[in-house]
């Protein structure tokens, strides 16, 4: 795939996501986090997590949280892709996958992880003109960010400028 994983001093910091394309309903699988999480509670994110000791690269990150969050095979994850990574206002550097998967079921929430599973439309999330810039402000420093504003739920940051990227990327 012409990826190296970055050296382990810098992958205390390092997250992997996989973007699943649901081939069934042509949707982006994405999860809310559960509201008991310590970090990001209830926000809107991609399947995925940090990189722990033990795991081979930043794909088998993205698989083993997959797994653990929705109870999904790796081996029924198709093709996937490095994206760009994005980093966050929190310090991460986020390695995105773009793969497909059949069908999404069967699956099995881990309610201690994911509150909810969303199928977003993948031609809705592919138009440039649903996403917004935002400021954001933490420690009193001004960031610009990003906000898709084509859904009722709340999706911005990382995980919205992960998806505008297929705005360009898929066809």
């Amino acid at each position: 795939m012409g990826f190296k994983t970055p050296d382990k001093t810098s992958l205390c910091q390092t997250a992997s996501v996989l973007v699943l394309h649901n081939l069934s309903n042509n949707s982006l699988i994405l999860t809310r986090r559960s509201l008991t999480l310590r970090n990001h509670p209830g926000e809107i994110c991609f399947p995925g997590g940090r990189w722990q000791e033990g795991d081979k690269d930043l794909l088998a990150t993205a698989f083993r949280e997959l797994q653990e969050e929705l109870g999904i095979a790796p081996s029924r994850v198709k093709s996937p892709r490095l994206m760009m990574p994005e980093s966050t206002l929190s310090g991460f550097f986020i390695y995105p996958w773009f793969a497909t998967i059949d069908a999404l079921e069967p699956y099995s929430v881990n309610s201690d992880e994911v509150l909810d599973v969303l199928n977003l439309p993948l031609q809705e999330a592919k138009k440039l003109e649903h996403y917004q810039e935002i400021t954001v402000y933490k420690s009193g420093v001004e960031f610009k960010s990003c906000l898709y504003t084509a859904s009722p739920h709340l999706v911005w940051g990382a995980t919205a400028r992960i998806m505008r990227q297929l705005c360009s990327k898929i066809k």
